[in-house]
């Protein structure tokens, strides 16, 4: 367990410090203020007119930043100047994105959920409307960074790449606005692939994507719950009725433990995949238990994710609410009851977040 020297009053000071630091982070993101900041010193007029804001408005962001050590204050500059260290410019490049998650979240759900802990009920997916299409966006930047240039190849010692090539059928399981699919369509025109998702407008956005269009003599999206996918009409994918034991890939990207049925959803993965198939599940580095998670250096952040958006969305509709954390052992527990004989674990040395579960119906051959 972590252990502090400060009194808990000193500590809780401090908390508050950081939370105030963090959301001026977020706004300073969300502004464009943070691009405009660098090792360079600049004064507040120069970095609003950079960054296109308010000139009052940056000098209370900038005000926030600077008590909170992530700004500096250039010696001697008149009028006062603003530095961000190279070191400093180079982390919030790449985590700067996540201080808007918390607000944002707040922002849909805050008193909903504090409403639905006396009820145990779950939040209706209706509130994050701006925190799906922002998490939207950061996941397929992501896919567009690193699915098939490294992802796709990093899985089955690039066995499964050699399988897309040559023309394989895929799903992808909660596939949002459909860019996962779309990447891999694209990539391996051989291949057919079929996007899965509940919600009618991430799927209305994936097929009004432009290249959408060129790509449809090998891609669908399909609106279905992942955990009754046995329905719909016919399209690029085939008649739903057919699709069982037919996929050689089925993949799900941070989807399965926001579901109210998880166990459902494994089990549709197991019975779409042919005897020698495959199902991908990328999911959040954790253990299950608490005291394990201890260690875990964005354990506070991931749980408090987890406690305003995918804890609750679990528990809509009777589901267990499984959340963010739900953690390696349970995982595996819940795939091996879903049908699934092997499951091995894999992490990706480009990607510490998360793990990837490997699973199949029965031993790969060796």
């Amino acid at each position: 367990p972590r252990r502090s020297t400060m009194s808990f009053a000193a500590r809780l000071t401090s908390m508050l410090n950081a939370q105030a630091t963090a959301t001026a982070i977020g706004v300073a993101s969300r502004t464009g203020l943070l691009r405009a900041l660098s090792p360079e010193a600049k004064s507040a007029a120069v970095l609003a007119a950079e960054a296109g804001l308010s000139l009052r408005y940056v000098e209370e962001i900038l005000a926030a930043l600077v008590c909170g050590e992530v700004v500096s204050l250039a010696d001697g500059a008149d009028p006062r100047a603003y530095v961000l260290p190279l070191e400093s410019q180079e982390a919030l490049s790449g985590m700067g994105l996540y201080f808007e998650e918390l607000p944002l979240l707040s922002q849909c759900a805050f008193d909903e959920v504090c409403a639905a802990a006396k009820t145990g009920d779950g939040v209706a997916s209706s509130n994050y409307g701006p925190f799906g299409s922002w998490m939207g966006k950061l996941s397929d930047e992501k896919h567009e960074r690193q699915l098939v240039q490294t992802f796709l190849p990093a899985l089955e010692q690039g066995a499964l790449v050699a399988r897309l090539s040559a023309g394989a059928r895929v799903m992808d399981l909660g596939c949002g606005h459909g860019v996962a699919a779309r990447l891999i369509a694209r990539a391996f025109p051989k291949s057919t692939i079929i996007g899965v998702d509940i919600d009618e407008a991430s799927i209305a956005a994936a097929r009004a994507h432009p290249e959408a269009a060129t790509l449809r003599e090998n891609l669908a999206y399909v609106v279905a719950d992942a955990s009754n996918l046995y329905s719909g009409a016919a399209g690029v994918g085939g008649d739903p009725a057919s699709w069982p034991g037919s996929f050689d890939l089925v993949l799900s990207f941070d989807a399965i433990h926001d579901l109210p049925d998880p166990g459902g959803a494994m089990a549709s993965a197991r019975k779409l995949l042919k005897p020698d198939g495959v199902f991908a599940m990328v999911d959040i580095r954790a253990r299950t238990s608490l005291e394990h998670n201890l260690s875990h250096s964005m354990a506070p952040f991931l749980y408090t994710v987890s406690l305003l958006h995918c804890m609750p969305q679990g528990l809509n509709h009777g589901g267990p609410g499984l959340g963010m954390m739900w953690g390696r052992e349970k995982a595996v527990a819940m795939l091996s009851d879903a049908g699934f004989s092997q499951v091995d674990v894999v992490e990706m040395e480009f990607d510490t977040f998360n793990d990837v579960y490997m699973c199949r119906a029965a031993p790969a051959a060796t």
